[in-house]
């Protein structure tokens, strides 16, 4: 499991590592030398000249380690320095800046060739404020149109902590991160510019913490639920879906297919009398049935059932107010809580939530907004999730991006996969049935969160690489999951650098 960290805790701990042996300038060279396999990897070839941009401190000296090794191994490359001569530099990049040009390594003033990849190195997680002076020119005179960039640590002009950025910050196609992911890299807008993004160990010691997870290739593969060779469809339970109206019958289809495609043993799709014709048949795999709008007794028998999906699509109204209070009160199974569910939920059916212990809501952030009075500011939305989660002693799955599993005893999971193309009506609904999916093969409700988020994100990702984003639909989620679930249960992409098929937003680990 990986675990993200603020700029100002990942420099106390490389303070840390230096005072117990480790010196400064063995975490540069380490992480110089990530930089310049990455870069390599993403070349192709000795004729593709590289252009880097240093700044003055410890992210200039990664560049300028990269910089130097990339010319031994036969590359042309050149270094721009973003600070005067005279200025003050950090020790660490002044050595190896020294160390570049005892090698023989060029420096310019102007851009000297057309470069096949720029790497920046100007500035680190530690920014804040407004990009200027020597950073700024370099940005807007060495950075070619068109040209693939790989960031070091952070993309120039974003912030590590809230993910901020100045409108000159660099767009990167990937980042080489040290150590632990800072938190900036995975929210809005910095997110948008991080591009692909690798973690490389270079030997700071660091200590798990559960209160701050990140879903990850490996940490899937852990949570994917085992199939015997010789199972049967009972193994892998059933689901019920109370979801759809006659207006938004495709709520419960789109729910039913993100359960049929988890890899559940059976779905059954319960919709409203009146969304009954628009619904039965329609997904051949699944069973149907109906409930009278708002009569508690016309409800299927939840012993029959391993989990719930309760509100896609079901109406804002007394009638599904009515049914969701009942089902908190009467059914015992695990339930996924989402959208009219949410949008019903009053104090008093949440009151009932704590007693539970089996309940998972997945609410959008407008929904959290009703639930919690909580205002757009991310940092605000996040910190409501975290009380929602603790008030109501269940799972809060808050989509969005990133999506994150906040749960009750104040533990974040972090998920990084998933894009903008994902922001159509209908993308939820197949979140919830995936969700509950996996809850019916036997994860729990935070771990069937956790995983579900990081499948379906990750399925918008292969997607959105393969086309554009603009285009992607709900149900090109859910075909996409077998894809993902083989990626998953390939171990060779745990350190796989493939930038023909790169995902943006994903996290990969690389060996230090």
């Amino acid at each position: 499991m990986t675990y993200w960290v603020t700029p100002q805790e990942m420099s106390e701990l490389d303070r840390t590592a230096i005072a117990n042996g480790t010196p400064g300038a063995l975490l540069m060279e380490r992480a110089g030398a990530a930089v310049a396999d990455t870069a390599v990897r993403m070349l192709s070839g000795k004729n593709s000249p590289v252009l880097v941009l240093a700044g003055p401190g410890n992210n200039g000296g990664d560049g300028y380690v990269a910089a130097r090794l990339l010319r031994h191994r036969g590359y042309t490359v050149s270094v721009h320095a973003a600070f005067q001569e005279d200025q003050a530099c950090s020790p660490d990049c002044l050595l190896n800046r020294d160390a570049y040009r005892a090698s023989g390594g060029y420096e310019c003033s102007e851009l000297p060739f057309q470069p096949s990849l720029v790497i920046d190195a100007l500035l680190g997680t530690g920014f804040s404020g407004h990009l200027r002076g020597h950073i700024l020119k370099a940005i807007e005179t060495f950075l070619p149109a068109g040209c693939p960039v790989l960031s070091v640590d952070c993309p120039t002009g974003v912030n590590g902590l809230t993910g901020e950025a100045d409108e000159a910050a660099v767009k990167a196609d990937v980042t080489v991160t040290f150590a632990a992911p800072k938190l900036g890299l995975f929210l809005p807008p910095g997110c948008g510019l991080t591009g692909a993004l690798f973690l490389v160990d270079i030997g700071i010691p660091l200590q798990k913490n559960h209160l701050r997870e990140i879903m990850d290739i490996p940490r899937a593969r852990a949570l994917l639920p085992f199939r015997p060779p010789d199972a049967h469809k009972g193994v892998f339970g059933k689901v019920l879906l109370l979801a759809g109206s006659e207006r938004m019958p495709g709520a419960a289809l789109l729910a039913a297919l993100g359960a049929l495609r988890s890899g559940a043993g059976l779905v059954e799709v319960c919709v409203p009398l009146p969304a009954a014709a628009a619904v039965s048949g329609r997904i051949p795999e699944t069973l149907c049935s109906y409930f009278l709008p708002g009569d508690v007794t016309s409800l299927p028998d939840p012993a029959e059932f391993s989990v719930a999906v309760v509100g896609p699509g079901l109406g804002n109204d007394v009638g599904t107010s009515k049914i969701v209070r009942y089902i908190l009160e009467q059914w015992r199974l695990p339930l996924v809580l989402d959208a009219d569910a949410l949008n019903v939920m009053d104090k008093g059916m949440a009151d009932i939530l704590p007693a539970r212990q089996n309940v998972v809501l997945t609410p959008h952030p407008g929904e959290l907004s009703r639930l919690t009075g909580c205002t757009t500011d991310i940092a605000r939305r996040f910190d409501a999730a975290a009380k929602l989660s603790s008030a109501t002693s269940s799972p809060v799955l808050l989509k969005g991006k990133p999506s994150q599993v906040f749960l009750p005893d104040g533990g974040r999971i972090l998920n990084p996969s998933g894009n903008q193309g994902m922001a159509t009506g209908g993308s939820g609904d197949i979140l919830s049935g995936l969700v509950a999916g996996f809850i019916a093969q036997g994860l729990s409700t935070s771990d069937a969160s956790s995983l579900g988020a990081f499948v379906h994100g990750l399925a918008g990702d292969i997607l959105a690489s393969s086309g554009s984003p603009r285009s992607l639909l709900p149900t090109d989620l859910a075909g996409a999951f077998g894809s993902v679930f083989a990626m998953i249960e390939d171990r060779r992409n745990d350190t796989l650098l493939r930038l023909e098929g790169c995902w943006n937003g994903r996290l990969w680990n690389i060996p230090g």
